[in-house]
């Protein structure tokens, strides 16, 4: 903003941490990751220990292909909170995209840990052994998240992924047209 003032003169509503943080949150789902992270700074200005707005921060970050900076904004997170499930989770995500897949794995543990019920969290650890070519423990995680949410596409697929590459084509096949059966039916 230069000479005028820094970013809350361009915001003069958000007084708060909490202000900052919902203005962040706004700009994040418009896509507009750049001044998601100006509001998320400012947020967590304001009240450092705020966990959730550095995961959204490292969230804005990693959308911005920022991931090494964006995995020590879910580090801060989950110091503050451990139990910070999306933390956890967008961590985990972050590792991935880094080729990390055990860290990644370490990740969606903790948030399985957290809640059992995340069938998101047994996709991407199903996704991440697969990476790691632990196909079995693979679709056990993908069964999980299957049997969590019966019509999660992803999981439908990488399941059927999995299975093809352990040569089990037509349970694979299967899976692959219930997986399209569900984009058909959207």
């Amino acid at each position: 903003m230069g000479f005028f003032g820094g970013i809350g003169s361009k915001y003069p509503e958000c007084k708060t941490s909490n202000d900052w943080f919902y203005k962040g949150n706004t700009f994040a789902s418009n896509g507009n990751f750049a001044e998601a992270i100006r509001c998320f700074d400012e947020s967590i200005r304001l009240d450092h220990n705020n966990s959730q707005a550095w995961n959204n921060k490292g969230y804005a970050l990693d959308e911005s292909g920022k991931t090494k900076k964006a995995i020590a904004c879910y580090d801060m997170a989950i110091k503050i909170f451990p139990k910070n499930e999306d933390a956890w989770y967008n961590k985990g995500t972050a590792e991935g995209k880094k080729g990390q897949f055990n860290e990644s794995v370490r990740c969606f543990d903790e948030v399985i840990k957290l809640n059992r019920k995340n069938s998101l969290a047994w996709n991407g650890k199903g996704f991440a052994l697969g990476k790691t070519r632990n196909f079995d423990e693979s679709v056990e995680c993908f069964d999980e998240a299957i049997k969590l949410n019966p019509n999660y596409f992803d999981a439908w697929y990488n399941k059927g992924f999995a299975l093809k590459i352990m040569g089990k084509i037509e349970e694979s096949e299967k899976c692959f047209e219930f997986a399209t059966s569900l984009k058909q039916n959207k």
